[in-house]
């Protein structure tokens, strides 16, 4: 399989991973609601399932990648999310909802990790920001296709059933497509876009980042798991949520390819992650205000960094290490994100219960701002550890990637 189509793959493979199993699960959630009895808190408690099982596999990959190889285990992963999709589209309760969401997780969780260190062993080092950016890419798309399917979704009748065998045959072909062999790109990179020996250092040195990380996670889940619930709370017409989640699709798309551009030029590089962040703030304040306006607006800026913030900190990750600490600096920072993940449902969810759905989009602020306080933590330690002194070396290739040269 060439480079090219690994990327077509990966991208409907985060469509998947991230798209349907966060965003699609916060447009159902009335319809779960509805049809297996759940209340606010139980579904944030199955969106936490989901997510503890996705932060399970992104810790357990590196290992399993050295064992196994990192082909291996990106085509396991993505017949494991197939299975647990096709399960919770089957569920007749909650039961086995929720054990269909632990197995897309943590298929989920084993698998983009596998497929982000084949995607950095096949293409070159100049070019890795735009293929980052290209794949989180398929979050706005898979959000879009929500937006479109949003009338159906929320009739009753078991529609949403099909928002879940769909992606389980999606699943199924990434899963087999990706097994085999992936073309690496020709030569190693140039020396002097090459991570010097140890860099990567104690992971203690990268806790801001993974801080950082952790908290857009809380605040973008809280929102996308309570958005269209709290439009359902506001009788808003089926134009204004349909318009939200295209809107959000639009925009998430459209942060991807601005940040493919932003991270090719130094200064506005070092400060994506903060933008990205306060952008996200802003947009949780907006739709904390309610009405057809404000939520629009909040789609556009919560968008613009749905898929942007994961690509910078996936790309900020990538320059600070070697091939070789990649996977574990990378599970890292995903492991902060998953933790925020875990928690900003449970969290949301029983704000929700006790004060309303408004009362989440407050909490998802809070989050987004702690989150930019944390990026400048992250900015200066960046700056301190690249201004002291560094002992040239060379960079591995990635433990087990599978790859051979060209």
């Amino acid at each position: 399989m060439g480079v090219p189509a690994l990327l077509a793959w990966s991208f409907l493979a985060m469509a998947l991973d991230i798209g349907v199993s966060r965003i699609t699960y916060g447009t159902i959630l009335p319809a779960l609601s509805r049809d297996l009895g759940l209340d606010y808190a139980t579904g944030g408690l199955l969106g936490a399932a989901n997510l503890a099982a996705y932060l399970a596999g992104t810790l357990a990959a590196p290992s399993l990648g050295r064992r196994f190889g990192m082909r291996r285990l990106a085509s396991v992963g993505h017949l494991g999310f197939a299975a647990g999709a096709l399960l919770c589209g089957a569920a007749g309760g909650i039961p086995l909802f929720a054990a269909g969401r632990v197995i897309m997780g943590f298929g989920s969780g084993i698998g983009l990790l596998a497929l982000f260190v084949l995607i950095f062993a096949s293409v070159p080092t100049e070019r890795r920001p735009v293929a980052s950016a290209f794949v989180w890419g398929g979050i706005g798309f898979s959000v879009i296709l929500s937006g479109l399917a949003a009338p159906w979704l929320l009739e009753p009748g078991g529609w949403w059933r099909l928002s879940l065998f769909g992606p389980a045959l999606a699943g199924l072909a990434v899963g087999l497509s990706v097994a085999r062999p992936v073309a690496a790109h020709a030569g190693p990179p140039p020396a002097s876009a090459m991570p010097a020996a140890g860099a990567a250092g104690p992971l203690r040195h990268h806790l801001p980042l993974a801080a950082a990380y952790f908290m857009f996670g809380a605040g973008y889940i809280a929102y996308a798991t309570f958005a269209g619930a709290k439009l359902a709370a506001e009788a808003a017409p089926l134009s204004v949520v349909v318009g939200s989640w295209l809107t959000l699709g639009a925009a998430a798309l459209a942060g991807s390819a601005c940040t493919a551009a932003l991270l090719s030029w130094p200064r506005p590089r070092s400060l994506a992650l903060l933008a990205s962040l306060v952008t996200g703030a802003l947009g949780s304040l907006a739709a904390g205000i309610g009405g057809a306006a404000f939520s629009l607006a909040a789609s556009v800026l919560i968008g613009l960094g749905l898929a942007s913030t994961p690509a910078v900190v996936t790309a900020y990750a990538r320059e600070r290490t070697s091939d070789s600490d990649y996977p574990r600096v990378f599970g890292f920072a995903t492991a902060g994100l998953g933790l925020g993940q875990l928690i900003g449902p449970v969290a949301a969810g029983l704000l929700a219960g006790r004060f309303g759905s408004g009362s989440v989009m407050g909490f998802a602020a809070l989050a987004y701002l702690t989150g930019a306080g944390l990026a400048v933590l992250d900015l200066r330690r960046s700056v301190q550890v690249q201004s002291g002194p560094v002992t040239a070396g060379t960079s591995s290739r990635a433990p087990h990637s599978d790859q051979e040269p060209s």
